[in-house]
């Protein structure tokens, strides 16, 4: 570990301290300035914190692998049993977890599921989702932020284009949250088992969909993984389960972070919300300041298959490393007042938020418009947006994710 670790290793840099996880950007800046490629012994595994690092690595997927062989965390016996016996055992790599050609294969076949062309083509339906959305809370003057916008505005959006109903919203939820909670790399065994049998049972819900598709396709997502052909071939209940998770969670989940937080901004803001409300056309940057502010997926991990230097450091071969996005998208050397929240920034949209290179989110196009209309037709009607309990906010512990506990807002009808 060279001297500049060695410095930032102050005992100060503890990832699982809950004043950390709340608000971990002094530590990023600590990374940044003293140790851009960190070891953290108590976990196993590298912190590279600079933008220019991150993206280096993003873009040489032959030294850092996605396809790493094993996951972070330790697992319980009981939760293979479950996916084994209960299940449909160990899903294969396909998307996020894959490199290529394997990783190349599967992404041409959902490649153009949300394209920038076919996500204009949905504005006018986003539109109707969030504004019915709004009529049914705005003669309330309050809002539950969590449960009943931000997540039900991604959630209702991925199940009409998987083609499956909104009224399964509470299931489709508490699926999507047991398959990134292990993720976090911080709860219990008791969840780790209860996320495992919450993930099977989602497979199965799913795997009654896809017969139904092979049997009466329609114009929808699933009809179409169903139908399509990998190398000649269709793909099998595995291969369609391991992609279906992917989209489904990248469906919502990072989208409904960076709604809440969007929430949050307008309320601390107001002078931003008129600003809006005067210039709707900012809200497209507003999504991109807010992706690179609070970055949902605060980072990810990769395999170096070769010894390699970041930052001046050795990391050695077989090592698992983090690709801190967080951080990244706060470098100051990249941004400048990375700190400060500008709507009018002009290389907002250069953020990490949604990786890079050949594992650049599938879903970026749609998550953008789904939050900047959320932004805007919020801001069109509603005032005075303030935080119910400002100081009750607070956010969800997880390594890998940056999502707000449920909070509420109050506010008036325009």
């Amino acid at each position: 570990m060279t001297s500049a670790a060695q410095s930032a290793n102050s005992g100060e840099l503890n990832f699982a301290d809950p004043q950390v996880m709340e608000c971990p950007y002094p530590l990023y800046e600590k990374l940044r300035s003293d140790a851009p490629a960190y070891f953290v012994e108590e976990t196993g595994f590298w912190i590279i914190s600079r933008y220019d690092d991150c993206l280096a690595a993003i873009r040489n997927p032959k030294v850092f692998s996605s396809k790493m062989g094993f996951r972070p965390g330790s697992v319980p016996e009981e939760v293979t049993r479950i996916f084994n016996e209960e299940g449909f055992g160990a899903l294969p790599d396909t998307l996020v977890s894959n490199d290529p050609p394997s990783h190349t294969r599967y992404r041409k076949l959902i490649d153009r599921t949300f394209t920038a062309g076919r996500v204009r083509q949905m504005e006018d339906y986003m539109v109707e989702v969030v504004s019915q959305l709004i009529d049914d809370f705005i003669g309330q003057g309050r809002l539950k932020v969590m449960h009943d916008f931000a997540i039900p505005v991604p959630m209702y959006v991925i199940a009409d284009q998987l083609g499956v109903p909104r009224s399964d919203r509470d299931k489709f939820k508490q699926w999507s949250d047991a398959a990134v909670a292990p993720l976090g790399l911080l709860i219990s065994d008791e969840r780790k088992i209860e996320c495992a049998k919450l993930a099977v049972e989602m497979h199965h819900y799913f795997v009654k969909v896809f017969a139904d598709r092979r049997e009466n396709p329609r114009d929808d997502i699933i009809s179409d993984l169903v139908t399509k052909e990998v190398d000649g071939k269709p793909l099998d209940t595995p291969e369609l389960l391991s992609v279906l998770d992917q989209l489904l969670v990248a469906g919502n989940e990072t989208t409904t972070s960076a709604i809440g937080a969007s929430v949050v901004r307008l309320a601390q803001d107001p002078e931003l919300v008129e600003c809006l409300v005067n210039e709707p056309e900012k809200c497209g940057n507003f999504a991109e300041e807010i992706l690179r502010h609070e970055s949902p997926v605060q980072g990810l991990f990769r395999m170096t298959t070769e010894d390699v230097e970041v930052g001046g450091t050795a990391i050695p071969k077989g090592s698992l490393v983090n690709l801190r996005y967080g951080s990244a998208n706060r470098d100051e050397e990249k941004y400048e007042c990375p700190a400060d929240f500008d709507v009018d920034r002009k290389n907002a949209s250069s953020h990490l938020a949604f990786g890079a290179g050949i594992h650049h989110c599938i879903g970026a196009q749609l998550a953008r418009r789904e939050i900047a209309i959320a932004v805007r037709e919020l801001t069109g009607r509603l005032k005075d947006i303030r935080l119910a309990e400002p100081d009750k906010l607070s956010h969800t512990p997880s390594v890998i994710l940056r999502g707000l506990n449920e909070f509420e807002i109050e506010f008036s009808e325009r």
